[in-house]
Order: C-alpha cells, then structure tokens, then sequence
C-alpha cells in the first residue's frame, strides 16, 4: 500500500509539472504517431492516388459509352452517346523499401473503380484490383510475385483513360506473374540495360471460354503459364537530360479447348514487338510501339479476336501507335498521335456473328494541363474508324466517330 501511494504521488506531480509548462487554456501538444501504431508489423506505408472524373461524348455508337474500344456499324445516323464516369479514381498504399538482410523488400496495392460486373447501377462501381504485388530487389538482382502491369507493350497511349486504346492498337494489361529482372540499376542510364523474364496467367484478362458448354476457360485448360520478355537500353546522348530508350520484347504461350474446331484443341498465343522514346528536342517527345502476333485477344490485340472458330486457325494480327508530345510549358502539355490495329483478313470470319472485324485505327489530339495543387485537367479528341469484314471477305460496314474526353483530376 505505502508502494502504491508513493507511485500515485510521483504520476501526479509529473502531470502538475507537465501543466505548469503549458500555457493557460492550451491541451499538451499530440506526440508524434509511430508506424507500429499503424502496421502490425510496424512498417512504414504510404497512400497515394487521385480523384477523378471523365466526361464522354460519342457522336456514334461504339460498343460502350465508357470503355470504348470500337465502332459499331451504323446502321442509322446521329447514334450518339454520353456518359459521366468516376471510375478511375484511384487509392493505393505502398510498402516503403525496407532492408531484410541483403536484401530490399517493399509491396504495392493499388485499386480503382473502373470494373463493370452485370447488374450494379453507374452509382455503385466496384472496386477491382490494378496492382497487388510483393518485389525483392538485391543489387543488379529483383523478383515479382503478384499482380502486375505487362512486360510487353510498357508504354501507353495519352488518350482514353478507361482503356488506353486497347484492341485499337496498344497492347498490354495487368495479371498475375511471377516477374525476375536483372540489369544495370533500378532506373537505368545511358548506355545501361535492363531485361525481365515473367511466366503470366493466360486468359487473365479476356476470361474466354470458347466451348462454355464443356466448363473452363481456355487459359486455364492449357495448363501452362505464358512467357514474357523485355530487353530495353538507352543507348543514345540525352537530349537537354533526356535519355531515349529502345526495348524489344515478346509473349510465347497457348489456349486450349476441350471441344475440336476444325479438329484443333490447342493454339499457340504469340507476339513480338518494339517500344521506343526519343527526345526530338527540349519540349518534344516521341513515343511509339510497333507489334505483330496471333491469338492476341488476352492482350488486348486483334481487336479482341483470337481464333476463327470456323477453321481452327489463330486470327494473327500486326498494329501499334505513335505519338508526339510537347511540352509548352513545364505545366502544359500537348499530344497528336494516330493508333492501328489490323488483324489478317484471310484469317478472319464472314459467316460468325461478331467475328469479323478487320481494321480498328484512331488518330487524336489533346491536351493537360497542371494546376497547382494536385489538380489536372484534360481535353482528348479522337478521331475513330472501324471496318467489319463482308459476306464476300471484302469490306462491308463500318463506323466512324468523334470521342471527346473533358477530365477533371486531383492527385493527392
């Protein structure tokens, strides 16, 4: 009892010497949260992402208000369409680098809001998965196991936020992998180079089950993941401190069906292509991707075709894009660029329903703008055209719109 009443005095003259140094009418200034407080392991994070908002006006019907990847064959005039979508907003929370051994280990998860599940109402978007993923890095050294971008097709297109002109002639998606890279640094220089090997998961992102009667998606049936490859360099003299950089890479892999079309049950996936940025000056960028495959439609090539189910052949498919960027002022930006996608017309159907699309090609021209803040702006006009293979195998319909995309964003 004499311990207790002695511990009760020293607590209570602390408090009163603690009170007296804080002026009258003041509450003791807030400690400063430690990351235990707020990870169970203890480790330090951090959140980014944006709020966003796009407004889409179509002056044709393409096959979504939001996602467009295409233009329907008009068969009247004045089709258009308009959407308000704050799907792209985005949250993520990222694990700072910390040392285990030799060793940096760091993690990322990334979400957004730009999923589109049957059923829900525009006002209830569900959230997907962008980016999920666990990355150990050792000198020249470094392993990925999770959700990731593509290692193909790196760069992006400025326009089309929703899609980023997939299946109008840029590849490339996000999926699950088992990513390994090596190469001269983490953010390479001139005259460095970097190359990254990924077993992914096939049928990720198309999900196609092509005989759905027999019960599992073609990328599963093949019971095999698919590789991806990247080799980039940056070999040239930086322009006013830019650096270019050229990569080669390629995808090898194969789906399978459990029913025989034309006596085929399995079909070989491929693609092989080229990214370049080159500084042409002190404002001005260019960005490019060339390509060529067949069996493309997990990649978002062929404009979303993977085989004819007709003949049993893979539909290959060649495109890419180009753009130039200028930079006007450190705040203001300006991009015109063109996209192709062109699958081989010979490998294509004129009898199946929606099998038969020949040519898909874009050209834009836009603008960003940033503010102070955290705050951007945007204004894209996209020219759009889509052909559709006749009965005869000649052209038959097509479409042609104008998309303007106005969008409002705040990066935080």
């Amino acid at each position: 009892m004499h311990k207790l009443t002695l511990t009760l005095l020293a607590a209570a003259t602390s408090a009163a010497a603690l009170s007296a140094q804080q002026p009258a009418g003041t509450a003791p200034e807030p400690q400063p949260v430690q990351w235990k407080e707020l990870t169970r392991k203890g480790l330090p994070i951090k959140f980014y992402g944006f709020f966003r908002f796009d407004v889409h006006y179509n002056s044709a019907r393409m096959d979504s208000a939001v996602i467009a990847t295409r233009v329907l064959p008009e068969t009247k005039r004045n089709d258009d369409q308009l959407s308000f979508d704050p799907r792209l907003t985005r949250f993520g929370v990222e694990l700072t680098p910390v040392k285990t051994g030799e060793s940096t280990v760091t993690g990322k998860l990334e979400i957004d809001f730009a999923n589109f599940p049957t059923g829900p109402a525009e006002s209830r978007a569900t959230p997907r998965i962008r980016l999920a993923y666990l990355d150990v890095a050792e000198g020249q050294y470094g392993l990925r196991v999770g959700q990731d971008w593509d290692l193909i097709s790196p760069l992006m297109p400025a326009v089309n936020g929703e899609m980023l002109m997939w299946n109008a002639g840029n590849l490339g998606d996000r999926r699950a992998q088992i990513q390994g890279r090596y190469g001269s640094a983490p953010k390479f220089d001139k005259g460095e180079w970097e190359l990254k090997v990924a077993l992914g998961h096939t049928g990720a992102v198309n999900n196609e089950d092509l005989d759905s009667t027999a019960g599992e998606r073609d990328g599963f049936d093949s019971g095999v993941p698919h590789l991806q490859f990247r080799l980039a360099t940056k070999p040239f003299e930086p322009v006013e401190k830019k650096v270019a950089e050229i990569g080669v890479w390629g995808l090898f892999g194969r789906t399978e069906t459990d029913t025989a079309f034309n006596g085929e049950k399995r079909f070989d996936t491929w693609v092989g292509g080229v990214d370049i940025v080159v500084p042409v000056a002190a404002s001005l960028t260019l960005r490019s991707e060339l390509w060529t495959g067949e069996n493309l439609g997990d990649v978002r090539g062929g404009i979303g075709q993977t085989i004819n189910t007709a003949t049993g052949e893979e539909i290959a498919s060649s495109g890419g894009w180009a753009e130039l960027v200028y930079a006007y002022t450190q705040k203001t930006r300006f991009h015109l660029g063109a996209t192709l996608d062109d699958p081989k017309n010979d490998d294509l159907s004129t009898t199946l329903a929606n099998a038969n699309r020949r040519r898909n090609q874009s050209a834009y021209v836009g603008s960003v703008v940033d503010w102070d803040s955290g705050v951007r702006t945007g204004l894209d006009l996209t020219y759009w055209q889509t052909e559709y293979a006749g009965a005869d195998g000649t052209n038959g319909n097509s479409g042609n719109a104008v998309r303007v995309d106005l969008w409002f964003q705040f990066d935080f």
